[in-house]
């Protein structure tokens, strides 16, 4: 699943049931403080980590995908959590994801 922000920081979830890919796009170059703001305004608690990292509110996460309350979806989004955990990828009890933002190639 990409979240993806186009050029008039509009934000939604692509490939949502795909829990192997996961990241921020950005179809404009933005700082890592911008996208954190942007993301603020739909669910706040994400943080910055460095210019190219997050930590993301998996709430904004499940509020976006249009499948969330389907058994699959959840199982799948529970395993990335776990997949996630595993590798140190996220905290405060599993609120918060680490995620890299990818920028559009200018």
């Amino acid at each position: 699943m990409i979240l993806d922000i186009d050029t008039h920081a509009n934000v939604k979830l692509l490939n949502p049931n795909d829990f192997k890919e996961f990241h921020i796009q950005c179809s404009e170059p933005r700082s890592v403080i911008d996208i954190c703001k942007i993301l603020d305004l739909l669910q706040q608690g994400n943080k910055v980590i460095d210019e190219k990292h997050l930590w993301l509110c998996n709430e904004l996460i499940t509020e976006l995908a249009v499948d969330a309350n389907e058994d699959k979806w959840a199982t799948g989004f529970a395993s990335m959590l776990d997949y996630a955990t595993s590798k140190g990828w996220t905290k405060n009890n599993r609120t918060l994801i680490r995620t890299h933002i990818e920028w559009a190639k200018v």
